[in-house]
Order: structure tokens, then C-alpha cells, then sequence
């Protein structure tokens, strides 16, 4: 299988344990050893952007979710800081970004390696920008359902933006001479280029809307390539893509006038906000990319997949060498590398696991691709489920409510299944849907719970299975509950067996819980990508106290455990005369 590039996508910072240098020089080395050519100098980032923030990153009233996104992609502007724009964004974060930057690059040209680099461009600049210089402003590139307020990209058409670009590639390729890939996302998180496909729909100033778009974006891209090509590399490529392919596989779409050959994006199972490896799902994806011009291969938590006792350095090592033919194929490689570098599980057993494994991934793919970001960006996980959801003021809420990603307030918080604004998260928009997919995760569940048998609940790779399960568990509980709560909301009569099936559900969710601490505090330290410390938690990352949170949300459940009884006998109000009151 010959590639021109073959990338490493670590992921960046701002969702990961940030790697330092000995950690980036591991990876790198084994990533080498593998046969990747490239490695991310994105995740050089040293944490999300909090001058995009509101407030600085800490949540208040009117905190505008949505530039979480933005904060967290990598940008040719968060590594260095043209003067012009220095009255604008932090200067001193930009040098310690391109400086941590210089020093990966060094090691990726000590092994031989060359760099990438994955970002959001054009990303939104400070409103003040523009009423200094209004002929920046380019097209609104927020999303109207999910922000507070309207968010503008500079315009690339107008060449005095273009320069600023350029002196920024230029101080890049500076820092990382070994640069010659760059791969940016538009039209999403922020980003978005004048008369592109938008969110808010097309729109960008007079000035260049009859530019022709392929023509836009070559420019452009040739202002990102030039400094590379002008250190050596002959054929430098600068890609803009429309749609981000990490939820799933699939050939990168770029924007029209990106140049270069094809891409393809690889990867297996979503795997945030828990690690865990499935090796079947990545020999599959990579063959999918035979014929492609070049890959990249996203495969997050890096220190845990590419270390020198996982299996995935052993079976891209092989899926690189020849294309994966069909299941027996893929069986035997992945049987072949568990035998050398996991000798403490029987290497038939752990394949058969894997198997397993992918089958559930797959499945909860059909669900939704982007399934977990709800555990974390919604605290599914560590949120409470209460007959009563208390007001979004109310100081219990505050552990969880503080990183659930919602801009529309209080209806919002008080559909505990709202997924960034409301239920287009497919699976759950219907009671019927809820119901369905409920039983779908039970499925899932018991294939899990086979792998776990395996592998031995109390293994590296057991443990991290069942953190696994844990997700799929809250959701199918969640679905249940939720299902059960939108009747209430109705003003629903009750039956006793309603109550009695609405106290199994909850029940089964603090068992459920119990079990998530268990894998917290007694499995792998990283099985989540927590942040060091409770400042850093965030929207898309756990904090430290992640045990902690649920030993509160279990406790206040408990503590609300007869609301459900008092309601029925009318000791409480109707949950339907709460929502119209309060909404």
C-alpha cells in the first residue's frame, strides 16, 4: 500500500493529555518505526485558545458555549501574532505555542520525519478588529442555533488579510522547516471562508462575493504552501476541507480549489472521552484508503495507542506493508500481534474480543458517530436523573451545569436530552426512537460484556471496556428515563408499575455508576483524558474529581428518591404545571 504521505493525527491539546517532549519523542519514534511519514505539529498547542472564550474560559451567566469549539482547533494565528494584530490577540500564548512547536519539529527531523499541521481557518477575530478595519470583515461564521452572539472570519479575498496569513506561515515554516502538509477545517467551528458553505448561510461583504470560490481558495492555499515550498519542499500541499471526517472514516472533501492529491482519513472507533483500541475497525478503515494518494490515520491518546505494548503500532505496521483482505485476514494479523506484544492475554481469546469490540463500535456508530461527545459536552455521565430538574441557577446543578454545552438557557437544561440545542442527535428525538434505540444499546452492552469475559474485567484493556459500557449503560438509562420523564411533562397519569419501571431505570444508573468509579480509581490512569487540575476542566475534558462528581450525582439522586412518589400521590405539583410556569 504506497502513500505519498502517511500522517499521524494525535489529536489536539485542547481534548488530550498534552504531550510533552520526551512523550512527543516516543510517540514519534514508534510512529516512525511503524512507517508514518508525518506526525501533527498541531497538537504543539499548549491549550485551548481562552481568548476566544467568554470570560475567559470561566463559566457565568450568558456564557457562550459555542467558541469552545474554535478554542480548541489549532491556528496559524495561536502560534504566531502578526504586529497588526497584536492589539488583538495574546502575543505571549502565540510564542510559547510556536516555541513548543520548533521543539517537536526538531525531533521529527532528528528521526526523519516531517511535520503536518491541522487547524480551523480563517477562524473569527475580536469584534474590535473590525471596527478598526472594517474591510476585514469577512463572512459570519457561527452557528445560529448553537451561539449567543454573531461571530466574523476575516476575509481572505482582501490581500492585506492574505499578508497577515502569509507573515504567520512564514514564522511557522520558520519554526518547523520539516512542514510541508497543512490541513485546515472551514466552514465549521468558527472558521469560514466568504460566500462558503455556512451554518448561517452563504454570505460574506460585496466586495468578493463574484470571486470564483475555486479561485478563493487556491490563493489562499498558495499563501499557506509558499513559505514550504521555499525551504525545499517540491510539492508542498495546503488543503481546506469542508466537513470534518473524525467522527467517521471517509475521503477528505476539500473545498473546491484546494490543491494536491487525495486523502483519506482513517480511523476506528470514536474514541473520547474513553481510550480504547479496536484494531479490526482500523485495519478495515486504512483498507479503504487503498488508492488514495495519501492517509491519515487519527488515532487519539497516543500514549496509550502508540505505545510499544499496543496492539496498533503492530497491525498499521502490517496494514501499511499489504493491504487487510477480509475477515480471516484481519483476524490472523491482529491474533499475530497479540501474541508478541500482549503475552499476558491468550492471543485467540483477545481477538475474538476484539472482534467483539468493533461489532459494538459499529453499532453505536448507527446511533450517532459523535455518541459520547453527549456523555461529556452534556455531562450525560455525571448529571443527576430527577423527576424535579432543579433551575440551571440553583447552586446543585453547579457541578455538572457549568461545562453542559447550551446557549438556549433554561428549556434547554431542562431536557436532560438536549444535544447542543435540541434532539438532532437522531436517536432520541421520538420516544419511539428513544425506546428503539434503548434496545440497541442493549445489544451493544452484551457484546461488551462478552469482550470483558475475555480479556478479564480486571486487565488494562478489561478495564477500559468496561468504562466503555459504563457510557453505553448511562445512555440506554438516560433514553429510559427521559422517555418516562417527556410523559410526566405531558401530564401523563401514572401507573404503579410506571413507577416501579422508573425506579429500576434509576437504580440500575447509580449500579451503573458505582461501577464507573470503581474503573476510575482501581483501573489505568488514563482510561479518561482528565484535566490536571479543577481550573482546567471544560466543556470537552472531565476534570480530576470526575469519581467525585459521580459519588454526587448518586447522592443526589438518593436524596431526591421519593419525588416521583410524592408527585403520584399529589403530595408535589404536576411536572407539566412546573414547565409552563418556570418556561
Amino acid at each position: 500500500m504506497e502513500f505519498t504521505r502517511k500522517i499521524l493525527f494525535a489529536g489536539t491539546s485542547s481534548y488530550n493529555h498534552y504531550l510533552t517532549p520526551e512523550e512527543f519523542r516516543q510517540t514519534a519514534q514508534i510512529a516512525a518505526e511503524v512507517g508514518f511519514t508525518h506526525i501533527d505539529l498541531g497538537c504543539s498547542m499548549i491549550e485551548r485558545s481562552r481568548h476566544q472564550l467568554t470570560n475567559n474560559g470561566v463559566y457565568c451567566k450568558n456564557y457562550d458555549f459555542y467558541t469552545e469549539y474554535t478554542a480548541a482547533f489549532p491556528s496559524y494565528f495561536k502560534f504566531f501574532v502578526p504586529e497588526a494584530l497584536r492589539p488583538y490577540l495574546p502575543e505571549e500564548t502565540a510564542k510559547r505555542n510556536l516555541e513548543a512547536m520548533h521543539v517537536r519539529a526538531e525531533i521529527l527531523q532528528s528521526l526523519g520525519l516531517k511535520g503536518a499541521f491541522f487547524g480551523a481557518e480563517p477562524q473569527f477575530l475580536p469584534e474590535q478588529a473590525y471596527e478598526d478595519h472594517p474591510s476585514w470583515r469577512g463572512a459570519r461564521s457561527d452557528f445560529s442555533g448553537r451561539s449567543i452572539i454573531a461571530y466574523f472570519s476575516p476575509c481572505i479575498d482582501q490581500q492585506e488579510i492574505r499578508d497577515l496569513y502569509g507573515e504567520a506561515a512564514e514564522a511557522l515554516s520558520e519554526a518547523a522547516p520539516c512542514l510541508d502538509y497543512i490541513h485546515m477545517l472551514t466552514g465549521d467551528s468558527g472558521a469560514g471562508i466568504c460566500w462558503g458553505q455556512l451554518y448561517t448561510g452563504t454570505n460574506g461583504p460585496a466586495y468578493c462575493e463574484h470571486v470564483p470560490m475555486a479561485q478563493r481558495i487556491s490563493t489562499f492555499c498558495e499563501v499557506l504552501a509558499e513559505p514550504m515550498r521555499k525551504r525545499g519542499h517540491a510539492d508542498p500541499m495546503a488543503i481546506l476541507h469542508r466537513s470534518t471526517p473524525w467522527g467517521r472514516s471517509a475521503p477528505v472533501v476539500k473545498a473546491a480549489g484546494a490543491p494536491g492529491g487525495t486523502v483519506f482519513a482513517a480511523r476506528a472507533a470514536l474514541d473520547k472521552p474513553v481510550s480504547y483500541e479496536d484494531p479490526v475497525g482500523i485495519l478495515e478503515e486504512i483498507a479503504k484508503a487503498d488508492g488514495f494518494d495519501n492517509i491519515i490515520v487519527n488515532i487519539e491518546a497516543p500514549l496509550v495507542h502508540m505505545a510499544k505494548d499496543s496492539i496498533y503500532p503492530q497491525v498499521i505496521k502490517s496494514a501499511f506493508d499489504s493491504v487487510p483482505r477480509g475477515t480471516v485476514d484481519i483476524a490472523a494479523r491482529i491474533q499475530k500481534a497479540a501474541a508478541q506484544v500482549k503475552p499476558e492475554y491468550d492471543s485467540e481469546k483477545f481477538t475474538d474480543a476484539m472482534f467483539l469490540i468493533n461489532q459494538a463500535a459499529r453499532q453505536y456508530r448507527l446511533l450517532n458517530c459523535n455518541l459520547f461527545y453527549g456523555s461529556m459536552s452534556e455531562r450525560w455521565i455525571t448529571r443527576p436523573f430527577l423527576i424535579y430538574i432543579p433551575d440551571m441557577d440553583d447552586e446543585e446543578t453547579a457541578y455538572y451545569r457549568n461545562y453542559i454545552f447550551n446557549v438556549n438557557g433554561e428549556a434547554a437544561f431542562k431536557d436532560i436530552l438536549d444535544f447542543h440545542g435540541n434532539r438532532w442527535i437522531r436517536f432520541g428525538s421520538t420516544p419511539e426512537e428513544g425506546r428503539l434505540s434503548a434496545h440497541f444499546c442493549f445489544d451493544i452492552i452484551s457484546k461488551l460484556e462478552r469482550a470483558i469475559k475475555l480479556l478479564g474485567a480486571e486487565s488494562e484493556i478489561g478495564y477500559r471496556i468496561r468504562a466503555l459500557r459504563a457510557l453505553i449503560k448511562n445512555i440506554r438509562h438516560l433514553l429510559l428515563f427521559t422517555g418516562m420523564h417527556d410523559r410526566l411533562k405531558k401530564g401523563e397519569t401514572f401507573t404503579k408499575d410506571d413507577r416501579t419501571f422508573f425506579g429500576q431505570v434509576m437504580r440500575a444508573e447509580i449500579d451503573n455508576c458505582d461501577e464507573l468509579i470503581e474503573v476510575l480509581e482501581k483501573g489505568p490512569a488514563n482510561v479518561f483524558p482528565l484535566a490536571p487540575t479543577k481550573e482546567a476542566e471544560h466543556t470537552f475534558m472531565f476534570g480530576p474529581d470526575f469519581a467525585d462528581q459521580l459519588r454526587l450525582k448518586k447522592k443526589q439522586m438518593v436524596a431526591h428518591w421519593h419525588d416521583l412518589d410524592d408527585l403520584i400521590i399529589g403530595k408535589k405539583p404536576p411536572i407539566a404545571n412546573i414547565q409552563s410556569k418556570n418556561l
